[in-house]
C-alpha cells in the first residue's frame, strides 16, 4: 500500500504540480513522509507563485517557498562539504582502490561458487566502477564480461537495456536474457525516472574467482587482530 501511495504522490507532484498539502489530503499521507518521497521533486518558482495566487492554497505556497529556501541552503552546505571531500580524494593509491573493490565484492558480490564472479546493484555508478576495477586489477577485458538485467513489467525494457549497454560499453551479445518481474501488491516498481532496474555483472573462470576470493581472505587475515 505504501509503495502505491508513493507512486501516486510522485504522479501528483510531476503531472499536476500539487503542493504537499493537497497531496497529503488526497492520499492521507503525512507531510513528513511526502517530504522524504518528494525531496528531489521541488516545485518551480513559477508554480509556487501560481499557488500563492490561488486563495485556497496561500498557506501551502508559503510552505513551499520555505522548503525551497531550506533546500537551497542545504544544497549550498553540501556543495561546500563536497568540495572539501573531493580534495581528500585527489591522491588515492592503487592499493586503496584495490581494497575498495575487494570490500565492495565482499559486501555485494556472489559467493555461491568458485567459477563465477557476479555482482548486482541498482546504482549505475557502482556498476561502472566495478567493471573498471575488474579491468584494472584482475586484467579482465570488457568482452569477457556478461550482464543480466532484472526489471519490472511496467518498465520500458528496450530503453533500460539501451541505458545499461551504453553505460557498460557492452555489446548486445554480452547481455543474458532479461529477467522481467511481475508487479505484486506492495512491490517496488522502479518507475521513477532515475531508476533503471538492477544490473548484474558476470565473469566466468575459476582463476579469476580464485584470485578475487584469496585476495579478500588475505586482506581480512591481515587485519584480523586489529
Amino acid at each position: 500500500m505504501r509503495a502505491t501511495d508513493r507512486e501516486k504522490a510522485i504522479e501528483l507532484r510531476i503531472k499536476q504540480k500539487l503542493g504537499y498539502g493537497m497531496i497529503a489530503k488526497q492520499l492521507s499521507v503525512p507531510k513528513s513522509t511526502l517530504s522524504y518521497w518528494l525531496k528531489d521533486l521541488p516545485l518551480s518558482e513559477r508554480r509556487v507563485l501560481e499557488l500563492r495566487r490561488e486563495a485556497w492554497s496561500r498557506g501551502e505556497a508559503s510552505r513551499e517557498l520555505f522548503r525551497q529556501t531550506m533546500r537551497k541552503k542545504r544544497e549550498a552546505r553540501e556543495a561546500d562539504m563536497y568540495g572539501e571531500i573531493v580534495k581528500k580524494f585527489k591522491r588515492i593509491s592503487s592499493e586503496s582502490l584495490f581494497v575498495v573493490g575487494l570490500m565492495l565484492y565482499l559486501a555485494e558480490g556472489s559467493k555461491r561458487n568458485d567459477y563465477t564472479i557476479a555482482l548486482s546493484n541498482t546504482d549505475s555508478q557502482l556498476i561502472k566502477f566495478f567493471i573498471w576495477w575488474l579491468r584494472k586489477f584482475l586484467g579482465i577485458k570488457n568482452k569477457d564480461m556478461r550482464m543480466q538485467l532484472h526489471l519490472y513489467e511496467n518498465m520500458n525494457v528496450r530503453r533500460e537495456q539501451g541505458f545499461w549497454l551504453q553505460l557498460t560499453g557492452f555489446s548486445p551479445n554480452q547481455l543474458y536474457k532479461n529477467q522481467v518481474r511481475k508487479l505484486r501488491p506492495g512491490s517496488f516498481s522502479y518507475s521513477e525516472g532515475h531508476r533503471h532496474g538492477t544490473c548484474q555483472i558476470y565473469v566466468h573462470g575459476m582463476r579469476y574467482k580464485t584470485e578475487l576470493r584469496l585476495s579478500i581472505k588475505a586482506f581480512l587475515d591481515r587485519y584480523d587482530k586489529l
